[in-house]
């Protein structure tokens, strides 16, 4: 369910490699490429799927395996995302298995942040046979949220709440064996563009037309083939751009920031499936996907959650380099966290670049005017400054010293000495900040809901 592909569309010419269809380039969509057996099924707005049961309204996204819609339930009268899978990616499809046997078990706190899978059907087109899962749609994601607010923040109440739903979330999924993984997609991963906001649940008693005079008519541009000859079969004669149906991070209100965890087609049990490789983005891999042996496993996803935590706590990611290769994500995690393992450090063949021997900051890499961002000027920079400049609630010292607690436990190096999610969901900061800040969210969507 990417929700982050919405925007204006706009053509220019693009070349292709030799052999390809080539088309007019469409900003803001899928590859135009993709439209051919074994990749994307061709569908506009209108369409109905599943023997009439799914009318599509609008596109919600897309990614390198799936286009996802915007449908009406005609049956259940209520709206619904309806994802369609590539014909070469519907053989094999994990996430809807996970989903399923999550969503079977008891309901427990955490649960909740796991979509339910409400269908599953399969479709026939000129480019294969292709299984859509259907679940509650989105509206957005915090990524979205966040690039479409001023300062680039989440009030100081929501950001609690959505922290706690999302450490409860990840622990639910831990008890139950499930390590959400992650994958080169940036929208695709435990990350900003895969957590999304619910719709309210008033969305349904819009009907189409209500829908499209608040959000706006879905958007299309015509493919067309710069050879001139006709699109074939599976190629359909135009496309959508994303529809924003979202709000800027700090027009989100307590009560209207419950979230959904999106994408589990990289997610694992590592009893059952042993893994030796990390796919996520540089800046939130975990430094043992660089210098162990060690399968991945639970330690893995309580790293990048530690780091997606200060991301929704504040403005800017905790570790942060242009063009980061792996030697400069390395060096940022030792300016704010300190020196690496002795193993680890000793192995590590560019350390002279940016430390000495012992660690301490000032390597070739270093300018003389160079600063080591340390753990205190990182939290200043990304979390005071902008919370006044936002005029935002600045953290107490006693949060602010709970809230580097929790982190730094998650953020240890060697990942047998992280704390684990039922750990940091016990924490201090959990029981003096995060989950109050989320029961007294619910209760005021509880009472304005029953005022109705």
């Amino acid at each position: 369910m990417n929700q982050d592909t919405a925007g204006s569309s706009g053509s220019q010419l693009l070349t292709t490699e030799p052999g390809k269809p080539q088309y007019r380039l469409v900003e803001y969509v899928e590859e135009l490429d993709r439209y051919c057996p074994g990749g994307y099924h061709p569908l506009k707005i209108g369409d109905e799927l599943d023997d009439g049961r799914y009318r599509l309204v609008d596109k919600l996204g897309y990614g390198g395996y799936s286009t996802i819609w915007l449908a009406r339930d005609l049956r259940e009268a209520r709206y619904v995302a309806v994802k369609v899978i590539t014909a070469d990616g519907s053989s094999c499809t994990p996430e809807a298995n996970v989903m399923d046997s999550l969503g079977k078990l008891p309901s427990t706190p955490g649960a909740d942040i796991v979509p339910p899978l409400l269908d599953e059907f399969w479709v026939t087109g000129p480019n294969g046979k292709h299984k859509c899962n259907v679940t509650p749609p989105a509206r957005m994601s915090l990524f979205a949220a966040r690039e479409a607010s001023l300062f680039h923040l989440f009030p100081p109440k929501v950001a609690q709440s959505i922290i706690a739903q999302l450490i409860r979330g990840v622990a639910f999924l831990h008890s139950n064996d499930i390590v959400h993984g992650a994958d080169l997609n940036p929208f695709q991963d435990l990350h900003l563009g895969n957590i999304l906001v619910q719709f309210p649940e008033s969305i349904d008693d819009y009907s189409t037309s209500e829908l499209y005079e608040e959000f706006g008519e879905p958007q299309s541009e015509a493919v067309v083939r710069l050879d001139g000859k006709p699109l074939s079969d599976g190629v359909p004669d135009k496309v959508f751009t994303s529809g924003w149906y979202g709000v800027g991070g700090d027009e989100i209100t307590p009560g209207n920031e419950k979230i959904l965890l999106g994408d589990f087609g990289e997610s694992f049990n590592p009893h059952t499936t042993p893994r030796h490789y990390s796919n996520t983005l540089p800046l939130l891999q975990p430094p043992e996907a660089r210098f162990s042996d060690q399968p991945l496993s639970f330690p893995s996803d309580i790293w990048s959650l530690a780091c997606i935590i200060w991301e929704i706590f504040g403005q800017r990611p905790l570790f942060e380099a242009f063009l980061a290769s792996a030697d400069r994500v390395t060096a940022e995690q030792v300016e704010a966290l300190g020196i690496l393992p002795a193993e680890w450090w000793k192995n590590w063949g560019k350390r002279h670049e940016w430390f000495n021997d012992e660690g301490e900051f000032g390597g070739a890499a270093r300018g003389p005017d160079s600063v080591c961002w340390t753990w205190d000027m990182r939290f200043d920079f990304s979390i005071q400054t902008p919370r006044t400049e936002a005029g935002f609630e600045l953290p107490t010292e006693e949060e602010r010293r709970a809230f580097e607690a929790m982190l730094r436990s998650m953020l240890k190096f060697r990942p047998e000495e992280r704390t684990t999610a039922h750990e940091a969901l016990n924490s201090e900061w959990m029981k003096g900040w995060g989950q109050p800040a989320l029961e007294e969210s619910w209760g005021s969507a509880h009472s304005a809901q029953d005022e109705k």
